[in-house]
């Protein structure tokens, strides 16, 4: 069994772990920082807006530092990373820090999530082979969602009954001990591009848009502009219906355990083969379910509602970020993978405040529905592309032209 396989790879348990612990210490700051803000200032906007910044800058970071992790040794990349946003996040307990300095510090952290994502992401790639990828990211995957119910959970707890700036300190330690942790357990690997080989901004936005499965996968990463209003929106739904706070978290970890059980099943018994096949499946279905919020039933129909369209929406990502792995050269593989990652972060960040926007207008049942056929519309353009890109790969191969298998396959791309 591929995922036993995979567990068994000292590097990728170290690897996850630490990523398990950056994603609870982020949400432990996500938690801590609207606390501090709200209770300095009173004001929504603002919190508002210190929130977005733990996402936004995420995406300027990746286009301009990604190449980073292909001109350096990414385990060094990684392990520096953390230790800069340990010293940043732990500056950020100081008692009675102004505010603007805040602010300067969370974009910052936020900045370096770009190349961090990238780094870890092509050296994930490293440490297990093509066989093993698919299963590797569903691990990833479950964990990390773990980690994001955990993180949410457990420091919405420590902020309102200790401090937040508690939470902070946790997300600097976390930090810090996955610095240790890279270092000490993950073996170094040289550097993956050659100084002639160093790519530019525009480079980094032409890896992920040089051939259909390219394009395919990059415009997939922006579903998360309507997927996300489920999780966005779970709030004012469940007031809307009447249930009790609970079902708030309830409906939360639907989506986070039915996608931890839908991937181990991905992993287990959909043969690499047939992946290709379930990629514009998946795109298609990810937001398929989520009108049927209309037809009421309450919180259980709800439940199973957030839980398949989280599903299909995390087997969506797990495949496509397997497949953009296998697709980019070694040389530009970090840089690649991290504008597409950090692209599916803005997405979720500028999609979580437009279904607010369309809530505020429709009411969040509508809002929730509306997305969900959004989603289906969208992923019309991801899914023609990558059916057209395979169809065209099974042309040149069936015509024994090697320089169009080469472009539809994702040969290595100059930039």
């Amino acid at each position: 069994m591929k995922m036993w396989a995979v567990l068994r790879l000292r590097e990728f348990r170290v690897t996850s772990t630490t990523e398990f612990l950056s994603v609870v210490g982020d949400q432990f700051s996500r938690v801590a920082l609207t606390v501090m803000v709200f209770d300095q200032t009173d004001s929504a906007a603002l919190t508002g807006l210190t929130y977005g910044l733990t996402y936004l800058p995420t995406m300027a970071g990746a286009l301009l530092l990604s190449t980073v992790a292909d001109r350096r040794p990414r385990r060094e990349v990684i392990v520096t990373i953390n230790a800069v946003r340990a010293v940043g996040v732990a500056a950020m307990t100081v008692p009675g820090i102004p505010l603007t300095a805040l602010c300067v510090l969370v974009a910052a952290s936020s900045f370096l999530n770009g190349p961090y994502k990238a780094a870890h992401l092509a050296l994930l790639r490293d440490i297990v082979d093509t066989e093993q990828y698919t299963a590797a990211m569903a691990l990833r995957q479950s964990a990390n969602q773990a980690g994001q119910l955990v993180g949410f959970a457990v420091g919405g707890i420590i902020a309102s009954t200790v401090s937040p700036q508690v939470c902070l300190a946790v997300d600097a330690a976390t930090f810090a001990i996955s610095a240790i942790l890279i270092r000490s357990f993950v073996s170094f690997r040289p550097i993956s591009a050659s100084p002639a080989q160093r790519r530019s901004l525009v480079g980094g936005l032409r890896v992920v848009w040089s051939g259909r499965g390219q394009r395919a996968i990059f415009a997939s990463t922006l579903s998360g502009l309507f997927l996300m209003a489920p999780d966005s929106l779970v709030t004012p739904f469940v007031h809307e219906m009447g249930a009790s706070p609970a079902w708030v978290g309830f409906l939360l970890a639907a989506s986070a355990a039915c996608s931890f059980l839908g991937l181990g099943l991905l992993a287990r018994f959909l043969p690499q083969r047939h992946r290709t096949r379930a990629f514009p499946i998946a795109c298609l279905a990810a937001g398929a379910p989520l009108p049927l919020v209309l037809l009421g039933g309450g919180p259980y129909c709800a439940l199973v509602v957030f839980g398949l369209s989280g599903t299909l929406w995390a087997i969506q990502v797990v495949l496509s970020v397997s497949f953009l792995g296998d697709m980019l050269p070694d040389a530009q593989r970090a840089q690649g993978m991290g504008v597409a990652a950090s692209m599916n972060l803005t997405a979720q960040g500028i999609g979580a405040a437009l279904a607010g926007l369309v809530a505020q207008v429709t009411g969040p049942r509508e809002a929730i529905a509306l997305s969900g056929v959004a989603a289906v519309l969208f992923a019309l353009l991801p899914s023609s592309l990558w059916i057209r890109r395979t169809a065209g790969s099974r042309a040149s191969r069936g015509q024994g032209d090697s320089s169009k298998t080469g472009e539809h396959e994702g040969a290595p791309l100059s930039a």
